[in-house]
């Protein structure tokens, strides 16, 4: 196949060195700077770029991105459009509904055992750096994106947490793969999550029942939690 007929390539201009398969350590590095470089507000679902550009913003060569890309689109994260480039994909409604079903299978029952057996002294390290990312301020556009970006990760912290609790790989691996459609999805609804964090204050009321080793009530507020998230994600509160 020549470069012009290449659909991995944005804009058909790849060495026979740079079109050699990646090295798995130089394509993973390419995935994550692709999905910080995305996650940051700098890649908006919907916009065309070549992967020139994406090498170019990320520091990334054209082999290792070429291999990151095609795990980005298995994930469902973007499209790659033959002799265009890549686009990033807005999670559609029904997807956002699917993965909040799912979420809530896992996540309430991870939840009540985590109540039972958790290690309480890494939920008061989280309680603190969820207290700290609410407390955050922001004046420049700049500074407000990197908060939200913080607050994100704190907010896939608590979650990532909980599911651990299971000891499950494949759960693990799941829930990852949930995680990247449900932070490509608050793109579109970013200043929502910015301005009125409710998912945080939320979690800090998940929080003291994980605490006070209460099962019950951990469940209920998780289940509680994960539907007005659906909600948020897919513009509804």
């Amino acid at each position: 196949m020549n470069d012009a007929q290449n659909p991995l390539d944005g804009n058909g201009s790849v060495s026979s060195k740079e079109g050699t398969r990646s090295k798995p350590v130089l394509r993973d590095t390419a995935y994550r700077k692709f999905m910080d470089y995305l996650l940051s507000g700098q890649l908006k679902p919907g916009r065309l770029v070549s992967q020139r550009e994406l090498c170019e913003a990320i520091g990334a060569s054209i082999g290792a991105m070429r291999e990151a890309l095609k795990r980005l689109e298995a994930e469902k994260v973007i499209t790659l459009i033959p002799q265009r480039g890549v686009m990033v994909r807005e999670p559609s409604e029904k997807e956002i509904n699917d993965i909040y079903e799912i979420r809530k299978i896992f996540e309430v029952h991870a939840v009540r055992v985590f109540a039972v057996t958790g290690d309480l002294q890494k939920i008061a390290e989280i309680k603190a750096q969820t207290k700290e990312a609410i407390e955050g301020k922001a004046e420049t556009r700049q500074e407000l994106g990197l908060l939200s970006r913080e607050r994100s990760l704190v907010d896939d912290q608590l979650h990532q947490l909980i599911i651990g609790a299971l000891n499950n790989t494949t759960l693990d691996e799941m829930f990852d793969r949930l995680q990247v459609l449900v932070s490509v999805s608050r793109l579109s609804v970013q200043p929502r999550f910015m301005d009125s964090l409710p998912g945080l204050n939320e979690h800090l009321e998940i929080i003291e029942a994980l605490e006070n080793r209460d099962k019950e009530a951990a469940e209920t507020l998780m289940s509680v939690h994960l539907e007005k998230g659906r909600r948020r994600a897919v513009g509804l509160d």
